[in-house]
């Protein structure tokens, strides 16, 4: 919190209540305990030298005056509270933590603030009480002067970043699945496991609808409790990767045992296709499922928390019934109908993709 009153009692008064409700302090705490330097060290120690090191709990401006520029960014780790500061402070604040890599997001409704605004990598500027100079300094207007809306702002930000590597997640085991199928097939002398229509139903129409729901999927409670992540830090890491090559791998193993055990005579049938067919779409939305979240289990996901899911669900296991059973479709993709003792074999099967994710 930047806090620049004048330095009359009432305002100091005013202010340390302020800071006390905002559980910055606690209740039984008083201003002499936190700002009085010299409460904390007997002369001669200077405890200005602590202030350098970062040692307060909150500074005011002219105990940032004391600062050397070049302390100032390791001087302010741990400071919660900067009061009584001018609009140079609130700039020289700004760069010390974006010199400590920090992303910096900054508040203001004042003309004296538009330095410090434009500064921040996010200058949020008060839609209703901000003058016109706050406004066109920041990137970002509040409209209702409501915190909580910057709150559920950053809720939405970290919701996107995380459902995006879900999505990746999804993708790239399938993608991986297939191509893999298709490569070990032709290694070892195999037919292709899939005919084109088939691929490019898995393609286009099974992984579309589930991965587009993915995006929306709501924001876990764990995710809104991670720490602020790094601009370096890569979409793609190696625990998604991981994720990603072992569920393909499995999809892959589960997809060619499946042909291999309908393969027995060499010479590949519409029920053989099929089986396949259905034994790697079956992989791929219990996948989609396991993709809903990064960090729990499959029975931790309540199944009617995103409802896009459930339709996009839907229409893939529709879609996918009306290929093997609906007579047109059958022409077209070249498959014909299931026993209901083959369907249950292939959900038995496909649904270990499930357990790698526990």
């Amino acid at each position: 919190i930047l806090e620049g009153s004048h330095s009359t009692s009432s305002d100091q008064e005013g202010d340390w209540t302020t800071f006390r409700r905002t559980s910055l302090l606690p209740e039984d705490s008083s201003e002499e305990e936190y700002l009085d330097l010299n409460s904390f060290h007997p002369i001669p120690h200077n405890p200005l030298d602590d202030v350098e090191y970062g040692a307060e709990f909150a500074l005011s401006g002219s105990q940032l005056d004391a600062i050397g520029a070049h302390n100032l960014p390791d001087s302010i780790v741990g400071v919660k509270v900067f009061y009584r500061v001018a609009p140079r402070h609130k700039l020289a604040l700004v760069r010390a933590l974006q010199q400590r890599g920090e992303i910096v997001a900054m508040t203001g409704d004042g003309v004296n603030d538009a330095t410090a605004l434009k500064a921040a990598d996010i200058g949020v500027a008060m839609g209703k009480g901000g003058t016109d100079v706050a406004k066109e300094a920041a990137d970002v207007v509040l409209a209702d002067d409501n915190f909580t809306t910057i709150t559920n702002a950053v809720a939405e930000g970290k919701g996107i970043f995380f459902n995006i590597r879900n999505f990746l997640a999804f993708q790239l085991s399938t993608s991986f699945a297939a191509l893999a199928m298709e490569s070990v097939a032709t290694v070892f002398g195999l037919p292709s496991p899939l005919n084109a229509m088939q691929i490019l139903w898995i393609n286009i129409i099974m992984d579309g609808p589930p991965a587009q729901s993915l995006g929306v999927e709501p924001v876990d409670a764990a995710v809104l409790k991670e720490p602020p992540r790094k601009t370096s830090d890569p979409i793609v890491t190696r625990a998604l990767l991981t994720r990603a090559v072992s569920s393909a791998a499995l999809i892959m193993f589960l997809t060619l045992t499946v042909f291999s055990h309908e393969l027995d005579d060499g010479h590949v049938t519409r029920r053989d296709t099929t089986m396949t067919f259905m034994t790697f779409v079956n992989c791929d939305l219990f996948n989609a499922y396991a993709c809903r979240s990064s960090d729990r289990c499959f029975y931790e996901i309540s199944p009617f928390s995103n409802p896009s899911f459930l339709w996009a669900m839907g229409f893939s296991v529709v879609g996918q019934f009306a290929v093997i059973y609906f007579p047109p479709l059958q022409a077209v993709f070249q498959t014909e109908s299931l026993s209901l003792s083959d369907l249950l074999l292939i959900v038995c099967l496909s649904s270990s993709v499930l357990f790698l994710d526990t």
